[in-house]
């Protein structure tokens, strides 16, 4: 039989040590899992946002802080020209160049012309003329005896050379031409229509064409410059008559 002391030492088996250790290391995860949960969810710092009093004081001590600003309404401020300018010149900006009433200097005015004339020469005058004036002044420029006077001859380029010839023959095309008119001793008495449709560009193509056209360009003078766009457009707006215009036609010889 077996006996009976050995029953106390059997109370601790290996089945039960492992157990117990098993529920220990859970118990210490379990414990370790708790502490970084409450670890995370401790607040960091705390955000107090202002309220519309606290708000309306801070922005207004701001902009009076900036010289030269003022607020206009809510959510915005300005700044006035006169410090606006000054902020300007501290960053070494020339203002002077930039004044209205400054000319440019040589360079850049030489470019701005330099560019019109580009612009008069981007058009085709010679498809211009013969769209708008060949029908009446021909093909080849002789005109119509009587009826339609001529451009060639050097008629257009004598215009161009006198005095105040230019301003003519840009408002010609700009408001028209009405009344009794000279060309190598014979009279006309028509009328020019305004040819208010074309673009700045296209009148001073046209006349660029007219007056270097044909047996013109040898009797145009040594100072002749081609007309621009820019010239053209100085001479809208007028409100000229067609024989306003008939007016300021120069005498030649």
């Amino acid at each position: 039989m077996p006996d009976a002391g050995n029953d106390d030492r059997m109370l601790v088996t290996r089945r039960g040590v492992r157990n117990a250790f098993i529920a220990t290391g859970v118990g210490m995860v379990a414990v370790i899992v708790a502490i970084l949960i409450l670890a995370t969810a401790r607040p960091q710092g705390q955000f107090e946002a202002l309220d519309d009093t606290q708000y309306e004081t801070t922005l207004a001590t701001a902009t009076e802080d900036l010289e030269g600003f003022e607020r206009v309404g809510d959510d915005r401020a300005r700044l006035d020209i006169e410090h606006a300018m000054a902020l300007v010149a501290e960053r070494g900006v020339d203002l002077e160049l930039y004044a209205l009433d400054t000319p440019l200097p040589d360079a850049a005015a030489d470019a701005a012309a330099d560019d019109a004339t580009a612009q008069a020469a981007a058009v085709d005058g010679e498809a211009v003329y013969a769209s708008v004036c060949a029908s009446c002044h021909q093909a080849s420029g002789a005109g119509v005896p009587g009826a339609f006077p001529p451009l060639n001859g050097g008629h257009a380029a004598a215009l161009a050379n006198a005095e105040g010839g230019r301003a003519y023959l840009v408002r010609s095309l700009l408001y028209g031409l009405q009344g009794q008119i000279v060309v190598d001793g014979m009279t006309y008495a028509g009328a020019m229509p305004a040819w208010s449709t074309l673009s700045d560009a296209e009148v001073a193509a046209v006349l660029n064409y007219v007056t270097n056209a044909w047996d013109n360009a040898g009797a145009l003078d040594a100072t002749f410059e081609p007309f621009t766009p820019d010239e053209v457009a100085a001479a809208q707006g007028e409100g000229l008559a067609a024989t306003d215009v008939l007016e300021l036609r120069p005498t030649l010889d």
